[in-house]
């Protein structure tokens, strides 16, 4: 499966020429780009998904792209790519930074009358609207940024927290990223009309159980709310668990032609 450089959606899964019974966009977290859900492409065919990870610009196959910094451009950065695609049932999810990503895309689609997903997927994120329990990174060196993003999330690799010529090259999509968190305010209407499934790592300290229930209060649809073992990036380790809140989507979605 080659990658489509260039692009917001460089790979999907599937089989040629069959339309899935489910597309699964998938949204990833701030500095992150599409690879990080590139093995679920696989697991995702097993159980009728067809997997696309969204790719954001300014890294991987888009690295010569400026970052973008706020989330309603990223949401019609993605909505430019996937506009074709949604004909085919299909849900959103994100992780992070990405769970704000595709619950702006869910509301953007409604408010405007184009397809909705069948299932909003949320995970390491508090609902929005809720008050950030940091302060914000603006004005930190590189080093500090770095750093202090560690501190709360993980998941930077040492190679790059201890190399400063990475740290640089590895920076300015992360800073766009953290930008577009530390900036980003909803409105308060409207609430969705579709299932929200919301994942929180059980040992992750920056946010509590508490603050993912607020997912609720976002959609008229039905919530689920569940607990994985591990920290910030928990859900990445679990993709089987969205595979199966999905399938209980599984009936009211059409058949697929053979």
């Amino acid at each position: 499966m080659a990658e489509l450089t260039g692009t917001a959606l460089p790979w999907r899964g599937g089989t040629p020429g069959r339309a899935p019974a489910l597309r699964l966009f998938c949204f990833p977290h701030a500095g992150g780009g599409a690879s990080t859900f590139r093995r679920w492409i696989t697991d995702g065919g097993r159980h009728g998904i067809e997997v696309c990870p969204v790719q954001p610009p300014g890294r991987e196959g888009r690295w010569g792209e400026p970052p973008l910094a706020r989330v309603q451009d990223l949401v019609a950065d993605f909505v430019r790519a996937a506009l074709p695609l949604l004909t085919t049932p299909f849900a959103l999810l994100g992780n992070s930074l990405g769970a704000l990503v595709a619950y702006e895309t869910a509301r953007y689609l409604q408010v405007r009358g184009l397809p909705l997903p069948a299932h909003l997927v949320v995970a390491a994120a508090a609902a929005p609207g809720t008050p950030r329990p940091f302060p914000p990174t603006d004005g930190l060196t590189d080093q500090e940024f770095a750093r202090e993003l560690q501190r709360r999330y993980g998941g930077i690799p040492d190679a790059i927290l201890d190399n400063p010529v990475h740290l640089r090259e590895y920076l300015p999509p992360l800073r766009g990223d953290i930008t577009a968190v530390e900036t980003y305010r909803p409105a308060p209407e409207p609430l969705l009309d579709l299932p929200v499934t919301a994942f929180v790592g059980a040992d992750d300290a920056g946010v509590p159980v508490a603050v993912v229930d607020d997912w609720q209060a976002r959609t008229s649809g039905r919530f689920a709310r569940h607990v994985l073992p591990g920290g910030h990036f928990a859900l990445l380790q679990h993709p089987d668990a969205v595979f199966r809140a999905l399938d209980v989507d599984s009936t009211a979605r059409p058949a697929v032609p053979n």
